[in-house]
């Protein structure tokens, strides 16, 4: 008899003729692929982190979905956090790091999964490339922060606290 079939995503269990997740569309494992991809995410989730740098900050929430995005494209990482001030009133900071050698792998990990999130990024992306503003069209040159035509800020730029 055939056994069910699962998301390896978002743990959705499905019947056996069915491909793929209807919630998010990732292709379904049988559950003994679904129990071979957790020990493997397992695994690399647990690879010690050398000399370890920071790749993003942000609440706890958005660090957790970014840290799912590494796992599963197999970059060890790991969660540390700042506490808050105590009072109530600022949240922990939680910074998501990995080793400098998948620092630049998990830098396009993360570009590519906000680019699913928000495909008009990609979009902006391009048109920045070939130096024009993704809002009105004019000309902006390589070292632009801002369009000069209407002022959209072309570049995020992180502040240091």
């Amino acid at each position: 008899m055939d056994q069910n079939k699962i998301c390896p995503s978002c743990g959705g269990e499905y019947y056996p003729h069915i491909e793929k997740c209807a919630d998010c569309g990732s292709v379904l494992l049988s559950a003994e692929e679904h129990g071979r991809f957790q020990e493997e995410r397992k695994r690399t989730a647990e690879k010690a982190v050398e000399d370890a740098v920071q790749v993003r900050e942000g609440d706890l929430n958005w660090m957790s979905e970014l840290k799912t995005v590494l796992l599963d494209a197999g970059i060890p990482c790991l969660l540390v956090s700042d506490e808050g001030c105590g009072k109530g009133c600022c949240g922990d900071k939680w910074r998501l790091k990995v080793s400098p050698g998948d620092f630049e792998r998990a830098q396009e990990s993360i570009e590519e999964y906000l680019m699913e999130l928000d495909p008009e990024l990609r979009t902006s992306r391009e048109l920045i490339r070939e130096g024009k503003c993704p809002a009105c069209g004019s000309p902006v040159g390589a070292d632009d922060r801002d369009c000069p035509d209407c002022g959209l800020p072309l570049l995020i730029v992180d502040e240091e606290d």
